[in-house]
This record gives C-alpha cells, structure tokens and sequence, in this order.
C-alpha cells in the first residue's frame, strides 16, 4: 500500500506546459496529476514569493556580517577604516552566511525558471517571433544560470566558474534589463501596470556597477579610508535594483495571471 501510494505521488512529473485562457493569456498550465488538480496560483503571488526569498537572504547575511564580524569584513587586507563590507566577501567568506545565500539563491533561481517561460509565452502573445523570441528567453535562462555559478562557487574555492558566473550573470542581466526596459515602455507587458520609471533602473545599474569597478580599483591601489564603504553601498544599490526591477516584472505586472494545475 505504501508502495502504491508512493508511485502515485511520483507520478506528479511535469507532464504538459501549455497556455491557459483567461484574460487573453493566463500563463503556464502545469499538470502535475496530483490532487492539486482545479487549482489556480496567482502568479504573481509565487513571483514575489522567490523574490523575498532572496530579499530575506542579502539581509539576513548581512546583518550577521555586520553583528558579528563587522571589523574583520570592514578592515579587508589594507587594514584601514570602513563602514560597511562588500557583500561578495559577506556571501564568500564567512560561514553560516555562505551556506544560507546558497541556499536561498539556490531554490530561487528554480522558481525564476518559471519567469522565463512566463515572458516567453508573452512575447509570443505579442507576436515577437524568430530570433528576438529566442534570444530573450536565452539572456534570461543565462542570467539565471550565471547567478546560479556565481552563488555556488566563491572566488576562494573555484576561482574561473565564479569568475565566468559573475561575468554571465551581469552581461546578461545588463541587456535583460536594457532590452526588457524597452519592451515595457513600449507596451510589451502582461497587465499592463507599467509606469515610465522603469526606464530608470537600467541607468542605475550601470552606473552603479561603473562606480563599484572604480572604487574597488581606488581601494586595491592605494588603500584608501572609506572608499572600500563606497564599493560596499554601490555594490547593494546594484543587487536591490536588480532585485527590484525583477520585482516590477514578475510580481507586479503578472497580477491577476494565473498558474492553473490541472
């Protein structure tokens, strides 16, 4: 009995993704053969649920940075006076805050999975086809898969599959938020709650990153008081509008799209 019970569990194995009416598109239709069968999940509810998740993990690593290793993380190799620690040393050399990133990370980038083939499907709505279809659909599961390497393996243990995740990870989420950007402003949405601010977060991230790249080369120079607080404060304002611009596209303009599970 247990045994039968057990298979019949397993057999809820993904076994069609298609399109589900309503509201013109209503996302992915997932068939799990579970007695899930008939409900329906606001997208946009489970969008925000991974976007907290990573959310909850930059904070709570670094605030155990900052409680209980506030002076080794802010003095770095030059020994001089700092507010703040970057945040890749956070997640990278201290324990258990690596373990809890990864962890975190992790189970979001498999419920972002979900994100891809969402904005793939709409495109298609919008009769985006050939290779812009594609391409996007690829610099997005690509940017999942760079911050998935990037997450995984510190620049102390693995040095190349960091630097080749870190280097993935923001070539493509740099023309995801370019070419998305321009999508939105154009009326390339699902509900359509879109606003002209979203054309801002692009030139935040570039400039923020720029200004992470100059300070860290300002500090590594010449060891400068402060300047290492700069890198760390740029270095968040890069991951939360990151965060946040990921948080308009998938939390707030997929409200009222549904996952129906049939």
């Amino acid at each position: 009995m247990a045994k039968q019970w057990y298979q019949r569990r397993v057999r809820g194995v993904l076994s069609r993704v298609q399109t589900s009416a309503g509201n013109g598109f209503s996302g992915v239709l997932l068939a799990f053969n579970m007695n899930l069968e008939g409900k329906l999940l606001p997208y946009h509810a489970l969008a925000s649920w991974y976007i907290h998740i990573v959310s909850l993990a930059a904070v709570l690593c670094y605030g155990i940075t900052m409680y209980y290793e506030f002076e080794d993380s802010t003095a770095t190799v030059c020994h001089v006076w700092n507010l703040l620690p970057s945040f890749s040393s956070t997640v990278g050399n201290y324990t258990p805050q690596r373990y809890i990133w990864r962890l975190l990370v992790g189970i979001s980038c498999v419920m972002r999975s979900l994100s891809v083939w969402m904005f793939y499907k709409n495109l298609q709505r919008f009769q985006k086809q050939g290779a812009l279809l594609y391409a996007f659909s690829c610099l997005r599961s690509l940017e999942i898969f760079g911050l998935f390497l990037l997450t995984m393996f510190a620049s102390t243990e693995v040095f190349s599959l960091h630097a080749f995740g870190f280097s993935l990870f923001f070539l493509c989420s740099t023309v995801n938020i370019f070419a998305v950007s321009r999508l939105l402003h154009n009326g390339v949405t699902g509900s359509g709650l879109i606003n002209r601010q979203t054309v801002y977060f692009p030139l935040i991230y570039i400039v923020t990153f720029f200004g992470c790249f100059v300070s860290y080369i300002v500090h590594d120079w010449y060891c400068i008081s402060g300047v290492y607080t700069i890198f760390g404060a740029l270095e968040l304002i890069m991951i939360f509008s990151n965060i946040l611009f990921w948080t308009h596209c998938d939390a707030l303009d997929w409200r009222g799209y549904t996952i129906s599970i049939e």
